[in-house]
């Protein structure tokens, strides 16, 4: 008589990830976009923004800073969804900065600073919770 084996379910290959991540790279890289626009327009379209209302500096400046700013956010959200541990450190410190800066300006812009605010600290709470997701 001969004897039939059963077949046991293949282990998927694909780790079960709670979406936190995905969702940090989403925002990074969303708001990396949003920066870049910013930038460029602060940069070729000097008349679009009051620059008398700045504290510090020039429009050019912050410019530049902002073209900075945003290809730190897109490598960091790429870096996260590729799974690399330097992402999550650089994400640790760009969500920090994030809330720290939106916080400083929630006075001149409440509802958009508290909203980014929120998801700033959404991006630090899914780079450091959910970790063990590399």
């Amino acid at each position: 008589m001969a004897t039939q084996t059963q077949r046991t379910p293949a282990a998927s290959s694909r780790p079960k990830t709670s979406g936190w991540l995905a969702f940090a790279t989403i925002y990074l890289i969303i708001a990396g976009a949003l920066n870049l626009i910013w930038g460029v327009t602060a940069l070729s379209k000097k008349d679009f923004f009051n620059e008398d209302g700045l504290v510090w500096s020039n429009v050019q400046f912050w410019g530049w800073m902002a073209l900075i700013v945003a290809a730190v956010q897109i490598l960091t959200g790429l870096l996260i969804r590729a799974r690399r541990s330097g992402g999550m450190i650089i994400g640790i410190v760009v969500g920090m900065v994030g809330a720290l800066v939106n916080f400083v300006s929630i006075g001149a812009y409440p509802l958009w600073s508290g909203t980014a605010m929120v998801c700033s600290l959404l991006v630090l709470w899914a780079v450091t919770v959910h970790w063990e997701e590399l």
